[in-house]
């Protein structure tokens, strides 16, 4: 029937962004488009941390957030690996993420926006003024990446 609104809950996937833009819009004077200091509380794997957001987010349940590196593709990690040899990219490509990290003085998360799917964001992270991503790149821990279609870290059969 038009005009008529259904009373079925909101997915998860539109319930957060949703919640998260109206932190932003009413509860915080965060503007996207800059420099956060987000202290890195876990490295998901080379191109994926967890930061927390709280001195810039008011509601708790959305301060806790996951940043994918802008313009780079890592390999996957543990059980989300293809293959053996990935598994082991995706390690070194982790091991090398969080030795970047460990001795820096300061981490941003540079211009972050909410990722193609919405249940995270896509940011730079600058570590002591140098890009995560083109180290992980020079390093071959990473491909560069434009958000199409990866390619494998196997090897061929």
């Amino acid at each position: 029937m038009p005009g008529r609104r259904s009373n079925r809950p909101v997915s998860r996937l539109v319930r957060r962004p949703l919640a998260f833009s109206a932190v932003l819009c009413v509860g915080a004077a965060t503007a996207w488009g800059a420099d956060y200091e987000w202290p890195v509380v876990r490295v998901v794997d080379g191109d994926t941390v967890r930061v927390d957001a709280s001195p810039d987010i008011a509601a708790p349940e959305l301060a806790r957030l996951s940043v994918r590196l802008r313009g780079v593709d890592a390999p996957e990690r543990g059980g989300r690996a293809a293959c053996e040899a990935e598994r082991a990219a995706g390690e070194a490509a982790a091991a090398f993420v969080e030795a970047a990290l460990a001795p820096a003085r300061t981490v941003a998360t540079r211009d972050p926006a909410w990722d193609k799917w919405g249940g995270r964001v896509v940011a730079d992270l600058v570590v002591d003024g140098r890009s995560l991503a083109r180290a992980l790149v020079a390093s071959g821990h990473a491909r560069a990446y434009d958000g199409g279609r990866r390619g494998s870290w196997c090897p061929a059969p």
